[in-house]
């Protein structure tokens, strides 16, 4: 009896341990720390998420025109190839911003010295500039990541198409996918989706339209060619040995520039240490005459 009523007693008091405590129990520190972590983070995204209707709103009622480096529709253009949340709008409040922060700064330098203030006053469409230059900047880096790593798909595009006409461009791209870099993996996959979406030649003229460098533009001129039932292989070799004197140049470049950067390098080394060598011996000297004096 004794036995069964201590198995009974330590049962209930399991079952209240299992099943009551976790609602009553004390939330641990490192669970507070991660809640209120967790608040914190959606209070600040919350204000910034405010920031920016309220500054689209602005924009919005104001911006009746672009007029500085870019057209609405440009930018438009821009924003839409870095497929990034951001409105033209946007761009012409931040350059206005850029404008009257830059004007007030040139004004109050003038005004405790000239000089200053009329050197300053060059800044000011260099800043106005600033919000759409650092867009086409990106822009411009992504299609050199691209154009530099084209070569090496278009190769595995050569030699799936020199085998056989037949070949479904959307499995030469998955197959090419995991040695992309991650600017040209993200416009394999928006053409893998232009693919699934419509066809491969819906697919093709949007990546002209994305990506306009010289070496994509033709191959998809070609591939377009392919479509209409021609094999022109002929034209493809050609290509290859275009792109390949492309990735050559480029390598070359890249080391000419490695090289340049290593020289300099060296120069500036040894002339901290040419400059420490005349100070240490400045000092030598002085101490010297010191002696004598």
């Amino acid at each position: 009896m004794f036995l069964s009523k201590l198995i009974a007693v330590i049962s209930v008091v399991v079952l209240i341990r299992l099943l009551l405590y976790p609602f009553f129990r004390p939330a641990g520190r490192k669970q507070k720390n991660r809640v209120k972590l967790y608040e914190k983070e959606k209070r600040a995204d919350d204000v910034k998420r405010k920031n920016r209707e309220l500054k689209i709103k602005i924009a919005r009622r104001f911006a009746i025109r672009l007029p500085f480096t870019q057209t609405k529709a440009q930018l438009k253009k821009t924003i839409e190839r870095l497929g990034i949340d951001k409105y033209p709008e946007e761009v012409w409040l931040e350059q206005n911003l850029w404008l009257l922060g830059s004007v007030i700064g040139a004004m109050i330098l003038f005004s405790a010295n000239s000089t200053f203030g009329l050197i300053s006053t060059i800044l000011v469409p260099i800043l106005v500039l600033l919000p759409a230059d650092e867009l086409n900047k990106e822009v411009r880096r992504k299609n050199k990541n691209i154009a530099l790593d084209f070569p090496q798909f278009y190769s595995m595009v050569f030699y799936q198409y020199s085998k056989s006409i037949n070949v479904y461009l959307a499995d030469v791209i998955n197959d090419y996918l995991p040695n992309a870099n991650d600017d040209m993996a993200e416009e394999l996959n928006v053409m893998l989706q232009n693919i699934d979406y419509s066809d491969e030649w819906y697919a093709l003229k949007q990546l002209k339209k994305r990506v306009p460098v010289h070496h994509i533009i033709k191959f998809c001129d070609i591939m377009e060619t392919r479509l209409s039932g021609y094999d022109n292989i002929s034209q493809m070799q050609y290509l290859k040995n275009e792109i390949d004197s492309f990735r050559v140049k480029e390598l070359e470049e890249e080391l000419n520039k490695r090289v340049r950067k290593n020289n300099l390098i060296q120069i500036t080394l040894l002339a901290v240490l040419g400059l420490y060598i005349v100070i240490y011996y400045l000092f030598t000297i002085l101490a010297s005459l010191d002696m004598f004096m």
